[in-house]
C-alpha cells in the first residue's frame, strides 16, 4: 500500500481522517460503503473499461489495481500492421502483374 500512496493520492486525493485501508481482496461478498463527500471518480483500465467510484476507499482499492483516473489510448498496433502489409501486397501485386502481362503482349 505505501509504495502505491503516491499513485492513489493522485488520482483520488489525500486519504480522509480516520480511514485505513484494508484489502478487501478479490471477495465478491465485499459492498463498498458509498462516500457522500467524496467527488465521483471515473477510472479506467488499460483495457479501456470504465468504473465510477464513490468512495476513497473503492478508488484506492482500484488504483491499487491498475486502473487511473486518466485513459488510456491503445495504439492498434496489430491493424495497422495488416492493413500496411496487405496493402504493400496488392500495390507488388498490381506492379508485378502489369508488367507481366505488358512483357507478353509485346511478344
Amino acid at each position: 500500500m505505501e509504495e502505491n500512496l503516491t499513485l492513489i493520492e493522485n488520482n483520488c486525493g489525500i486519504a480522509p481522517e480516520g480511514i485505513v485501508y484494508v484489502d478487501p481482496g478479490n471477495d465478491p461478498n465485499f459492498v463498498f460503503t458509498n462516500d457522500p463527500n467524496f467527488e465521483t471518480v471515473a477510472l479506467y483500465d488499460i483495457e479501456g473499461n470504465i468504473i465510477n467510484v464513490n468512495s476513497w476507499f473503492e478508488c484506492a482499492h482500484y488504483v491499487s489495481g491498475g486502473w487511473s483516473s486518466t485513459q488510456l489510448t491503445n495504439f492498434q498496433g496489430d491493424r495497422f500492421l495488416f492493413f500496411s502489409i496487405f496493402s504493400f501486397v496488392i500495390v507488388v501485386s498490381l506492379f508485378y502483374f502489369s508488367n507481366f502481362k505488358q512483357k507478353y503482349a509485346n511478344k
